[in-house]
């Protein structure tokens, strides 16, 4: 279990809730110390550390130095590691457990963002702050849809954070979706054969959200579950045109690409290609019979 700690002084005062997926910890007092040590499941469910000094001033530490934190500011560390901050003076703060999932980001984005400066100007942050201040100050209730909508609502905003400097149509931003595309579209190809090759477990084995994956997909003429059945047609009809192949029955090549069943196949295939599974490797492997060929 993630645990943070302040070094306590009397009148100090802290409280945990829970918001949708968020888990927001605020912390109120005198001048001290605040830690955060990572726990097990900052590996097992990785998360980004979101903070909000609504009050007071600090020095937020790390392994890569320290920066200043001031009232309004924002910030973000990875929950991997750990983190201190020296406040100086009377201060309250807000520590927001936000998981990479819930993020339309990659591993990489998230990582990137983590290790940059507190964040107070901008277009984002102004819109962050305010809303981190009024989730954290609300009196606690049962799971609701508001809950997380309100906290799906941050983690749109965490996401904003790490492309308002580069932006969508940046050169980096650019190479960096084409090389999680073509990441992504390997994976794809090396899981063929497997039933349970979704566009879910095709973003949970990436590290990223359902969400952000079909973003990637979008505008390259598919989907992402289209383009899992355009490769596996595309296999099953090379191994179906095989010369050697031409004893494999159609059942056979449809449950080794991954395909329900042979009739599921035998459709799809007709649709993409204008003619049954059979017809197909009968016309590329039966040998010519000399003059007359195919007469009947």
């Amino acid at each position: 279990m993630t645990t943070t700690t302040p070094t306590p002084t009397t009148g100090d005062t802290s409280a945990d809730r829970t918001l949708g997926f968020l888990r927001i910890r605020t912390f109120r007092g005198a001048a001290r110390p605040v830690r955060h040590v990572p726990g097990a499941d900052a590996a097992t469910d990785p998360y980004v550390l979101l903070g909000l000094h609504t009050e007071g001033r600090a020095t937020l530490g790390g392994p890569d130095g320290t920066e200043v934190c001031l009232p309004g500011d924002v910030f973000l560390r990875d929950g991997a590691r750990p983190l201190t901050l020296e406040e100086t003076e009377e201060f309250e703060l807000h520590l927001v457990h936000v998981p990479y999932r819930a993020l339309a980001l990659t591993d990489r984005q998230a990582r990137d963002l983590a290790g940059r400066a507190p964040f107070a100007d901008g277009t984002v942050a102004p819109l962050l702050g305010p809303l981190l201040s009024e989730i954290a100050g609300a009196e606690p209730g049962p799971p609701s849809r508001a809950a997380l909508r309100s906290a799906g609502a941050v983690a749109d905003l965490v996401a904003l954070l790490a492309v308002e400097d580069t932006g969508p149509g940046s050169p980096q931003d650019g190479q960096d979706r084409e090389a999680l595309v073509r990441r992504l579209r390997a994976y794809v190809d090396a899981n063929l054969r497997d039933r349970n090759l979704t566009p879910a477990t095709v973003a949970e084995a990436q590290h990223i959200s359902i969400r952000y994956l079909h973003k990637l997909f979008e505008g390259r003429g598919s989907t992402v579950g289209r383009w899992i059945q355009h490769r596996r047609l595309e296999e099953a009809r090379r191994e179906l045109a095989r010369p050697a192949r031409g004893d494999i029955t159609v059942a056979a090549v449809a449950r080794r690409w991954g395909f329900a069943s042979a009739t599921h196949f035998s459709r799809s295939f007709r649709t993409a290609y204008g003619m049954s599974p059979s017809d197909w490797r009968d016309g590329r492997t039966r040998p010519a019979e000399g003059p007359g060929a195919g007469r009947r």
